[in-house]
């Protein structure tokens, strides 16, 4: 009697009331995940190429500036080496122009950060 009483409260499901589901299909919260996954990836990688196109445009509109001080680079030179120098500050400043830098003379500008400044030690073959 006290075994009826327990199958009873305690009933034990047959096959009838149990989920059917397939276990080798993929579930919908699988599906659902792979498909978030993919969208945030592909959104993305179109969001990284706006922002490169737009900084391309910021920098054909706005090309990054360097000022070359020639006057410093003079300071305590030989005067036979002046030649040498500004031929080496030249160059420095053609290559600097080829590659979308516009460089301009420190005296010709009124004011500027001097991190814009390019000094006489960063000008390749200049004297230190």
């Amino acid at each position: 009697m006290v075994e009826e009483r327990a199958s009873r409260m305690f009933k034990v499901p047959t096959d009838a009331a149990q989920p059917k589901g397939d276990a080798g299909q993929p579930g919908l919260t699988t599906v659902v995940l792979v498909a978030g996954l993919l969208c945030l990836a592909s959104s993305s990688v179109l969001l990284s190429l706006w922002w490169q196109r737009q900084l391309a445009l910021a920098l054909d509109v706005r090309p990054p500036v360097l000022l070359l001080d020639l006057s410093a680079a003079a300071r305590g030179v030989d005067p036979a080496q002046m030649t040498e120098i500004l031929r080496d500050y030249t160059r420095a400043a053609e290559h600097l122009a080829a590659r979308g830098v516009l460089v301009l003379d420190r005296h010709a500008v009124l004011a500027a950060p001097p991190a814009l400044t390019l000094r006489e030690t960063e000008v390749p073959h200049a004297p230190e």
